[in-house]
Order: structure tokens, then C-alpha cells, then sequence
């Protein structure tokens, strides 16, 4: 029972957050995918896409990127793709959809022809002219008799939809839905027995133009008339097999070769009156593959059924006709060039236009107009499709296009593409796009391990973080295959994790000299020797620093011995654990072991939840990534789970119960609380106030008695008070100076307090030192800055660990965030437990 209501509480608690509106709603952005898994938001630049005609090598992708000050110039056979962010684009109005041998899909409007070509014009590509024998596939776009369109998702009813909701709202981490939207929206699913209905009453007469995809394997599917598998027809793969069955009939329509990854065919029904009919399987040119007598769909739970036998299936197209019952069947020579008319009749011969006006010419001379608007299909059954070819680029649409070739030309909203169907470079939209594809086939294979990371809230990238600084205040980063560094922009959230091998493993300072850790309250911790300490102030010798007095309210805490102070955990390596049905573990090192749910979303986006091991006061962790975000669930979890959580934001300290009591605050002594807790090297605490620091001698203050302390017997004091530093008079000064000082650095600039604190970065060194500060420099191995709190700081570039930006550079949680003192619990009179 417990059990249940604390994963009652999860789910309760995850939804609530999913259903919170976004803090700050952002245009989506584009998104730059290396081959290594590595993505960067930003936005497409004029590029120089390279010269060879059938690989990416030596183009250049010019991309601009909040994330950097500078444009990121990228060599593109490095490049996996650009991914366009999904937006609302007008609906197509183009007449016919095309499709060619080689496999490229546009729609346009026929405009012209002659014996050897047609033109075409469209919104996307202008005007362009096609040889006749490059088209496979001439289909109307709209149709009259259109009885159902599967293509989309969102026309179909699915099973969790009226099985797993309650009040509306979806049971989330119980179910995850099995079908969900690629990013054209149509279905698809990575699950295994996955099924789709849509109820339908059959006419005597129908046609089904169907295409089904696969990416790992060929296509393993059924594809029935009806839910009740044992008495409909169905078409249905079985092992290298396409077949239809229906009872004990069984005919094969085609054998499938290993490399096949899609099936483009056009089902076609008609009743012959003993309410059996005949079933042809033909390809998408028409050519008839198979054709079967004595077959019929069910009656009862009848319907379009799809059920996945494989790993992963999609439903690229799915279309339903309706064919008008008076339109008798007849046989023709399927060896001719055709055009089908949505009424049902063929006219045989080769497809014209002129003048805006359509007709057909037969081999004997005969014309017939004919409307454009009633054309169903042109069939040129001679055309067969060529081999998978290797093309530098594949330029997809949400809707389904997609055009393969040298890309020439490269703009932000448009690029211009060498493609095998046509004679001259074809114009391309970028409006409405999905993906453009790089397909360079030279690998460039690398440890990870000698890369440092960057992070941000949508991915990471691997490269090299530069302390180069001539000409700026800026740190630069090198990403995989740029060929130029760029500047880190701090705008936004980010950190950088160094890789191990670039960092030196040699503590960066004497810690028998600088045995002392000063704390902030805004979580910086230098090492230092304290010199001095009274209320106003605190003096400080530092390996970094020198000799520094800084206003004392902003001293969060001293330790006073370096091997007994609390060191500094991290949760470099989270271990991530998958399990069945989405749900996994995750460990991290500092000793937690969290629950996560990973959910596939039906816009194909994958969420992931983690729930914190304290759900009574943490949120669950969410972040949602796109689906192309890593090549399966287990990686897209990892690398979710790095995204999330950052090596620094470890567990707070659980208080024990000695530490717990002092912090507590008797009632009679709550107008007056302690400022202070002195633990000592024995483990004695003493609730009181810090007077003063003089040489080796502390002053403490306890139930109004002064004791004077040897600095060798304590481990370190505390500030519990809770207040949060407010700057003086000599803070503010010291912030105007640093704004002055930035923008003699840096030319017609204008900064604000607010700026002069987003240029600060947040650097932590190996071991424990962490400080905050704005880079100005590097000198013989030294990033060199300047603090808001201490002024002038120097730090070793071979002993950074982290850096972090923008907002996370501000403030860090101090090791002693819970050293708070608390009010005793006022007891409840007349309450019997009391008494």
C-alpha cells in the first residue's frame, strides 16, 4: 500500500510539472548534429558547401550559435545533419506529388512538356524542367473519393488513448504510448507487436496506397482488412517473404532483399459478386505483382489494421480510395504507359500539357483531354527504381519530400541543389524543411576521453576550451572539426567539463602554507592562510590572490585543517541502468540511487523523468529532447541523465543528530539566535558568536561568555545566521571599477552591473578551490581575472577542472547551505502526546 501511494505521488508530481507552461517560451531553434552524437542550437549562415560531386569533403558550414560570440565555421564532413526546428508551414497547393527512380519525392504543378521532358513549377523549387524516364511515381495530390488518410498520426485513434487515461489525463510512466509521430508527424513505433486501427466499412470497390519504412531491417508487418486476423485477407512479411493470406490461402507477392528498407505498393479490391472479390498487389508504378481470386475483408470489426512484427515501423503513407461501383473492371495491357482518372476509366498513352490544359497522346494518334484535377495517377510501367546511391546531401520536408544531390549553394533560407533528375540546379525552399543531410563517407574517429565537454540545456559538444585571450576577455572553444576557434558567449547557462587528461593531477598550491578554506556565502571556497577576522572584515593571504581584506558578511565559513575539511563531491559519472518499459536506475557517486522514467511523447520527442530520492521536497528533474537526439533509448537516458545533472550539484550533507541539536534554537532564546557554531578537532560543538581572528588565537562568544581558542584545535566555524550578504559602500565601489575596466578592454561596449556579473565565470580548480571572476588574460600558465568580492585573481590553467557560465556562474551551493539555525517546534497544547 505504501508502496502505491508513493508511485501515485510520482506520477501526480511528474505531470504536474509537464503540464506547467515553459518559464520563458523560446522561438525553437535549428540545431547542428555532428556524426558523433554532438548537436549545437543556433542558425544556418551562408556557407560554402564544397566541390566534390559526391561526397561533403572540403565544404564549409557557416553556423551562428547563442552559445558562442562568434560564427562557428565547420568542416561538413564532420556534420551528420542540420535540423530545422518544426513550424507551422502553408499547406501545399500543388497539384501532383512526384516521385523519381532515384528516390527524390517533391510536389509541384505540371506547366509543360514535350516528347522527352515535363516542367514542373512549384512555391518551393520554381521552375524546373525533368526527363520523362526519371519519374516513377505522378500521383494527384487530392483526391474525391478519399475514404481515409493514415499519414498522419493524428487520424488515428490509438489503443492508450480510450484504455489508459483517467479524467483526461494520462497516466504518465505507466504507459508509454506505443505509437508516436517521426518528425513529419507520421505514426511510428520502436516497439515490437505494436498495433493501429481504424474502423472502416469497406466498399465492393477500393484502392489502399500504402508505403511502409523500417531504418535497421526490412520492413516486418501485417497489414490487414480487419481486426479479426483468422478470417480477413492480409498482407504480411514472413521472414524474406511478402504474402497474402487469408484461412488457408496463401500466395507470395515478391521475395525482400536483406538492403530493402521500405515497401511503396498499391493494394487495389473489387467484389465480383459472391461477396468474394479479387485482390492486386501492384508496385508504385503500376506494374501488377500479384493478383488473387476468391478473396475478401471481413465484415465484422472491419477496418485498415497495421501490426509491427520487427523492431521499428512507420507509416509513410497510407491512403484510402474509394472507386465508383458503376465503373466496370476491365482488363487492359499493364505494359503501356497510362493515366488513371479518379472515376475509375484508364486512358492509355503518354501525358501532355499545354497551354495549361492537359490530354493524353496514344501510340496511334489519338488525343483525349483531360482534366488535371480528375488524374488519380500517370504510370510509365517500362521505369524501374535504381539502386540506393551515395549523394553528398538529402534535403528532407516535414511533408514527406525529400531531394538528393550536390548541394551548390547554401543560404539560410533557401540552397540550390545538383540533382540526377534534372539537367540544371534545382531551387530549394528552406521553409518547411526538416533535415539536410550530409552523407560524406570520410569517418573521423576519436577517444572521447581526450575532449573536453561543453554543456548546455538542449545537448553537449565535444572539443578543447582555449585560454588563449589576446585581443579578449573571452575563453574560446574549439569545437570537433572547426576550423577556427570561437569565442564562449556568456548568455546562457552552460559549463564546461575538462577532460582528465588535460588537467594536472598536482595539487595547484602549498597546502601546508595554505592550510585554511575560506567559504562565501555564494559558494566560492579559496584555500588561504587567515591573517585576521573581526566584524567589518576579514584578512586572507591566498596562493591565488595575495594578500586580500574583503567585507566579512561575505564569509559563509573557515576550516581550519586541510586534511580534516569536507571535501568536495562530484557526480562526474552517473551510472545509468535500463530497464523494461522505460523505467531505469540511475547511481550517481555521491551515493544516490534515483528511479527515471524514459517515455517516448507522441511528437516523437523523448522525455525523461527522474525522481529525486526526497520526492516530499524535490521536483522530479525533467528534460525533453528531440527523437533524433541519440540512435536509441539506453544512449538518449546517458546522455539525458549528463545533461541534467551537473558533476558539482551533489546531495547536501544529511546534518547529523549532534549538528541538528545545535542548530536548533530554544524557544526562550529566539529573539537572540547564535551567529555562529565552533566545531572543534574533537567533534565539541559551541553555539556562539565569532568576535574576532588574531594570528592563532580566536575570539568566540557563547552564552555570553568570551573564550579565547588556539586555532589547532578547531575543525572550522560556521555562519548559521542565514542572512544573505547585501553589498556596502567598498562592493559597489569595487563593481564600478570592474564595468570601467570592461569597457576599456573592449570598444564601444556598454555593460551594466547586471553584464559585468554575466561576463564573471564561475572556475573550479581539481580538489576543492572554486571561485568566481570575470577572465581578463593568461600569463605564463595563469587565467587571470577580476572578482567582485577580492579583486585581482590568478589561477593555474593546467589545474581547472570546470567552468561554468552565464547564470550558473553566479552563485554555487556552499558545503554548508543546511548550517542554518531553526526555531524549536512549538508544542500543540491540549495535544495528549504532550503531556
Amino acid at each position: 500500500m505504501q508502496w502505491n501511494i508513493k508511485k501515485m505521488f510520482f506520477f501526480i508530481t511528474v505531470l504536474t510539472i509537464l503540464r506547467l507552461p515553459a518559464a520563458h517560451a523560446e522561438e525553437p531553434e535549428a540545431q547542428l548534429r555532428w556524426k558523433n552524437g554532438d548537436t549545437l542550437p543556433g542558425q544556418l549562415l551562408e556557407s560554402e558547401p564544397g566541390s566534390s560531386s559526391v561526397h561533403a569533403e572540403g565544404g564549409k558550414i557557416r553556423w551562428a550559435s547563442p552559445h558562442f560570440a562568434d560564427d562557428l565555421i565547420v568542416d561538413a564532413s564532420v556534420l551528420d545533419a542540420i535540423v530545422f526546428p518544426n513550424r507551422a508551414e502553408t499547406p501545399a497547393t500543388e497539384a501532383f506529388r512526384i516521385g523519381t527512380v532515384s528516390g527524390d519525392i517533391w510536389m509541384a504543378d505540371l506547366i509543360g512538356s514535350d516528347d522527352d521532358t515535363f516542367l514542373f513549377a512549384s512555391k518551393r523549387h520554381g521552375r524546373f524542367r525533368v526527363n520523362r524516364e526519371m519519374i516513377y511515381t505522378f500521383e494527384g495530390r487530392e483526391h474525391s473519393n478519399l475514404l481515409f488518410d493514415g499519414s498522419q498520426l493524428s487520424s488515428w485513434k490509438l489503443p492508450e488513448e480510450n484504455e489508459n487515461k483517467k479524467n483526461g489525463l494520462p497516466l504518465l510512466g505507466d504507459v508509454e504510448p506505443s505509437w508516436h509521430t517521426d518528425r513529419g508527424g507520421h505514426p511510428q513505433t520502436n516497439e515490437a507487436k505494436a498495433n493501429i486501427f481504424h474502423a472502416l466499412d469497406w466498399p465492393k470497390r477500393f484502392e489502399i496506397d500504402l508505403k511502409l519504412a523500417s531504418t535497421a531491417r526490412p520492413p516486418s508487418f501485417v497489414v490487414a482488412f480487419g481486426k479479426n486476423l483468422y478470417e480477413t485477407v492480409r498482407l504480411e512479411t514472413w521472414v524474406n517473404e511478402l504474402v497474402v493470406v487469408q484461412g488457408t490461402l496463401f500466395e507470395p507477392v515478391l521475395t525482400i532483399h536483406p538492403d530493402r528498407r521500405n515497401f511503396r505498393l498499391r493494394l487495389a479490391y473489387h467484389e465480383t459478386g459472391d461477396e468474394n472479390g479479387v485482390l492486386s498487389v501492384l508496385d508504385s508504378n503500376g506494374n501488377v505483382l500479384l493478383k488473387l481470386d476468391g478473396v475478401r475483408p471481413t465484415v465484422e470489426a472491419a477496418g485498415i489494421y497495421i501490426f509491427n512484427r520487427g523492431q521499428d515501423l512507420t507509416v509513410k503513407r497510407l491512403r484510402i480510395y474509394q472507386q465508383p461501383t458503376e465503373a466496370k473492371y476491365q482488363e487492359f495491357d499493364s505494359s503501356k504507359p497510362r493515366v488513371h482518372l479518379m472515376n475509375g476509366d484508364r486512358v492509355l498513352g503518354k501525358l501532355f500539357a499545354e497551354n495549361n490544359r492537359g490530354y493524353v497522346l496514344d501510340t496511334d494518334g489519338t488525343r483525349t483531354h483531360i482534366d488535371f484535377s480528375q488524374i488519380d495517377r500517370v504510370v510509365q510501367p517500362e521505369l524501374t527504381l535504381k539502386p540506393p546511391h551515395q549523394f553528398s546531401a538529402s534535403l528532407t520536408y516535414i511533408d514527406g519530400s525529400v531531394l538528393r544531390g550536390q548541394v551548390m549553394q547554401l543560404k539560410p533560407d533557401s540552397l540550390l541543389m545538383q540533382t540526377t533528375f534534372a539537367d540544371e540546379p534545382v531551387t530549394c525552399s528552406l521553409a518547411g524543411a526538416s533535415m539536410l543531410q550530409f552523407n560524406a563517407t570520410t569517418e573521423r574517429q576519436a577517444n572521447t576521453e581526450d575532449y573536453d565537454r561543453l554543456f548546455y540545456e538542449s545537448g553537449s559538444l565535444l572539443g578543447h576550451v582555449l585560454f588563449d585571450l589576446k585581443n579578449t576577455s573571452n575563453l574560446q572553444w574549439q569545437p570537433v572539426g572547426a576550423f577556427s576557434p570561437v569565442r564562449l558567449a556568456n548568455v546562457r547557462g552552460a559549463r564546461v567539463e575538462r577532460s582528465l587528461h588535460r588537467v594536472s593531477r598536482q595539487k595547484p598550491f602549498d597546502a601546508k602554507k595554505f592550510s585554511h578554506l575560506l567559504h562565501l556565502k555564494n559558494g566560492e571556497v579559496v584555500p588561504c592562510q587567515i591573517l585576521s577576522y573581526n566584524e567589518e572584515t576579514v584578512g586572507f593571504q591566498s596562493p591565488f590572490m595575495g594578500v586580500q581584506h574583503i567585507d566579512s558578511a561575505h564569509v559563509k565559513g573557515i576550516e581550519f585543517s586541510g586534511k580534516s575539511g569536507l571535501a568536495r563531491t562530484e557526480n562526474r559519472n552517473p551510472i545509468t541502468i535500463t530497464g523494461g518499459k522505460g523505467k531505469h536506475r540511475i547511481i550517481l557517486e555521491d551515493g544516490q540511487i534515483l528511479n527515471s522514467v524514459t517515455r517516448r511523447r507522441k511528437d516523437g520527442k523523448v522525455e525523461i523523468v527522474v525522481l529525486p530520492d526526497d520526492a516530499g521536497k524535490q521536483q522530479p528533474k525533467v528534460v525533453v529532447v528531440d527523437g533524433n537526439f541519440a540512435e536509441n533509448d539506453a544512449v538518449a537516458l546517458k546522455r539525458g541523465v549528463e545533461l541534467m545533472f551537473d558533476p558539482l550539484e551533489t546531495r547536501t550533507q544529511k546534518l547529523d543528530m549532534k549538528l541538528g541539536r545545535a542548530l536548533t534554537v530554544p524557544r526562550f532564546n529566539r529573539d537572540n539566535p547564535p551567529n555562529h557554531i565552533l566545531v572543534a578537532n574533537n567533534g565539541d560543538l559551541k553555539r556562539g558568536k565569532l568576535l574576532s581572528i588574531n594570528g592563532q588565537i580566536i575570539e568566540f562568544d557563547s552564552k555570553l561568555r568570551k573564550f579565547s581558542i588556539p586555532i589547532d584545535r578547531v575543525a572550522r566555524v560556521v555562519d548559521v545566521s542565514g542572512n544573505s550578504f547585501q553589498p556596502g559602500a567598498a562592493s559597489r565601489q569595487l563593481e564600478s571599477d570592474l564595468i570601467k575596466s570592461e569597457t576599456s578592454l573592449t570598444e564601444n561596449r556598454k555593460l551594466k552591473i547586471d553584464d559585468a556579473f554575466q561576463a564573471e565565470v564561475r572556475v573550479s580548480l581539481i580538489d576543492n578551490p572554486l571561485m568566481i571572476f570575470m577572465p581578463i588574460g593568461v600569463e605564463d600558465g595563469q587565467l587571470l581575472g577580476r572578482s567582485s568580492i577580492y579583486g585581482d585573481v590568478s589561477v593555474p590553467v593546467d589545474s581547472i577542472q570546470y567552468l561554468h557560465f552565464g547564470e550558473k556562474a553566479k552563485s554555487f551551493r556552499s558545503i554548508f547551505e543546511e548550517w542554518v539555525v531553526r526555531s524549536a517546534k512549538e508544542p500543540v497544547y491540549g495535544d495528549p502526546h504532550t503531556h
